[in-house]
């Protein structure tokens, strides 16, 4: 099963993983790496942090090259004033 690197990008910093993942196709991780979004918007909004920042996690594999990026943020709901988790979205 290939293994596949997630990289966590904030407009001031890129966390490396070191570790990668194993996963049976790219599909999989596009699918893994929209779970880490999501949870951290909502980390980031529970501890109050700027929701309006653009992230992304890039997914590798083995050898570095980028294979895709999946971009989230946060932002309001139509006719909510309130700060939600939006679906995130991918840049194949």
């Amino acid at each position: 099963m290939p293994k596949y690197y997630f990289h966590y990008r904030t407009e001031d910093a890129l966390i490396r993983d070191d570790k990668g993942s194993e996963h049976p196709n790219i599909e999989a991780a596009e699918q893994t790496a929209a779970e880490m979004g999501r949870a951290i918007i909502e980390k980031v909004a529970g501890e109050g942090g700027e929701m309006d920042a653009p992230r992304s996690i890039e997914i590798t594999d083995a050898s570095g090259e980028d294979l895709l990026y999946v971009v989230f943020w946060a932002g309001p709901d139509i006719g909510d004033g309130s700060a939600s988790p939006i679906e995130p979205a991918t840049v194949h």
